[in-house]
């Protein structure tokens, strides 16, 4: 099961001038939406929690199913009655505008960028060769770096290692199916990545899939 969420951030105010929106989230994520120094960053903060609530509340569940990894990813846990864990695994990323979060039945990362002026000496620092091929290769090159870029950061948080994973420690591949994993040491990836208003969003999961036919639901 998987199912993706969205909220534009320019559709609340800044937090902190209107506390009322605090409300909206749990205790925890109030906390860390207020460390915040830009409200734009207190905005995208606010947004993650509102998808978190959104999650707990379509699943019956609260706060309190909520676990944190070491890199602060969240996994709803649900103890059934036959003792059994059902885990539900979320994650979320942003950039711009807005703010992403993905539901999942199994490990789930994914990754926004907004598409514009790539920061290509990365690539050419930390990138495989074949990814900086690809890239060089390409007609839009911010674009193949931010669709290499996005699909690495979904495997690195997918494998809850976020980006204590260095980034040349795996390949991504560009095949006629789409994009692949290629030589890579850790967990296995299956990747899908979308684009829409000059953003590109990716996700990666541990098995194949397919993203919802319906695309995201909008929040607020």
């Amino acid at each position: 099961m998987q199912k993706l969420y969205r909220i534009n951030i320019n559709h609340f105010e800044d937090p902190l001038k209107n506390e009322r929106l605090l409300d909206l989230v749990g205790i925890r994520r109030r906390e860390k939406v207020i460390r915040y120094r830009m409200p734009d960053d207190r905005k995208r903060s606010l947004g993650a929690g509102i998808i978190i609530r959104k999650i707990l509340d379509e699943n019956g569940l609260t706060e309190s199913c909520l676990r944190y990894s070491d890199n602060e990813k969240p996994v709803v846990v649900r103890r059934e009655q036959d003792a059994q864990l059902a885990q539900q695994a979320r994650h979320h990323g942003h950039a711009g505008d807005y703010v992403v979060g993905v539901l999942s039945d199994c490990e789930v990362g994914c990754d926004i960028e907004k598409n514009a002026n790539a920061p290509l000496e990365v690539a050419e620092h930390y990138f495989y060769h074949s990814e900086l091929a690809y890239i060089k290769a390409a007609k839009n090159k911010d674009k193949a770096f931010f669709t290499l870029w996005t699909l690495k950061e979904s495997y690195m948080k997918m494998t809850g290692r976020g980006m204590s994973l260095p980034l040349d420690s795996f390949e991504i591949i560009r095949k006629d199916q789409g994009f692949v994993l290629g030589k890579s040491p850790k967990r296995p990836g299956f990747f899908r990545t979308m684009e829409f208003e000059n953003y590109i969003f990716s996700v990666c999961m541990e098995s194949d899939f397919s993203l919802p036919p319906k695309g995201f639901t909008e929040l607020l």
